[in-house]
């Protein structure tokens, strides 16, 4: 995988440590001094918390929403939760309304850019918010995302030695547009890029649905029926999705980038170790959900988050530690993605999250 600069021209994220400047290799966001490094909350208690996520179109999606939910309060606050359609419109009329609502934090799912200037509506309103999974390039919100782009570099280059060098991979994306699936696929084309004996055909796109991946790889294969696959990419958890497409197919079943970690992709790899090669990318919709809570608290606790961009490094799972992310318990063909209440294997420790505070 070849290294990758990313934006940091104060030096912010080395002064933090080495263990945090590996994190941020290639991410695509803007490192900035926090617009919230010296804030402090006018009162100690009585928080009120505003959560604005995009559709919960897939098991990963509900999964960080009820996740979330359950952090926030257990620490006391108070939710108001609002779930839109996949429409960056509907998300943008959310936030404004929890900014008349007057909450004390905002979180949100960005789903493409146009958020900045509600954003900085909210930070002149005394209100901090934070981006999750998604990032918005603004110091008045401070983004908890995992670094998609060293993923996606992560997983090609895994899924290229697999086929050892030579074939076609197809790609499946998510939703146009959206930062974390254009940053996955931008890593892994950073990687192919090396690969001179790989094709990969991206066209695909199924709006995060393993239905609708299902369908349309389905429809691909039908219309390439003398293409060998060698590997399949993907912008999310759309495995379960994907392998059933190639077994109604009746198509050999190429290794499947499970970006996400579902548990039925999972099982389906623990199933057939002896023929199938997997790679998978652990990114429990649990842990963000705790990080991004974890962030909440700290803030309101007044302790000052020194960076704009808190960026986590999702593990790399292989067959060499497949082991550690499976349950005998996992089901061929389910959709959900593993979690950290799963298989005790942390995504962010809460030492590592402290770090980005306390100035």
């Amino acid at each position: 995988m070849p290294a990758a600069s990313f934006k940091d021209t104060a030096g912010l994220v080395k002064a933090l440590g080495a263990q945090y400047e590996a994190a941020y290799s290639g991410y695509s966001g803007t490192v900035q001094a926090s617009k919230w490094a010296t804030w402090k909350p006018t009162r100690t208690s009585g928080f009120t918390i505003g959560i604005s996520e995009s559709q919960l179109s897939n098991p990963y999606q509900t999964l960080i929403n009820t996740s979330l939910q359950q952090y926030l309060k257990a620490d006391g606050y108070k939710v108001i939760d609002l779930v839109s359609s996949n429409e960056v419109t509907s998300q943008i009329a959310q936030f404004n309304q929890l900014i008349t609502d007057k909450v004390d934090l905002i979180i949100y799912q960005p789903l493409a850019s146009g958020f900045e200037s509600v954003v900085d509506k909210a930070a002149a309103a005394g209100i901090p918010s934070i981006s999750m999974l998604n990032n918005v390039v603004d110091a008045n919100t401070v983004n908890v995302v995992p670094n998609a782009f060293a993923a996606g570099e992560a997983q090609a280059a895994a899924v290229a030695k697999i086929m050892g060098g030579k074939g076609a991979i197809l790609g499946v994306h998510g939703i146009k547009g959206v930062p974390i699936d254009t940053d996955t696929f931008n890593g892994a084309k950073a990687a192919l890029k090396l690969c001179s004996g790989i094709t990969l055909d991206d066209s695909i796109y199924t709006d995060f649905s393993p239905t609708t991946a299902q369908t349309d790889v389905q429809q691909y294969l039908a219309a390439n029926p003398t293409k060998t696959i060698g590997g399949v990419l993907e912008g999310g958890p759309m495995t379960t999705g994907i392998i059933s497409a190639f077994q109604k197919s009746d198509v050999t079943v190429p290794t499947v980038a499970d970006n996400g970690l579902t548990t039925g992709g999972v099982a389906y790899w623990s199933a057939n170790s002896g023929k199938y090669r997997g790679v998978g990318l652990y990114n429990p919709g649990d842990g963000l959900a705790q990080a991004v809570a974890q962030v909440a608290k700290n803030m309101l606790d007044g302790k000052g988050v020194k960076v704009s961009d808190i960026v986590i490094n999702p593990p790399l799972v292989t067959s060499d530690n497949l082991s550690s992310f499976s349950k005998s318990s996992f089901k061929v063909g389910d959709a959900s993605t593993v979690t950290q209440s799963d298989v005790d294997q942390p995504f962010a420790t809460s030492s590592y999250i402290d770090g980005f505070f306390g100035q």
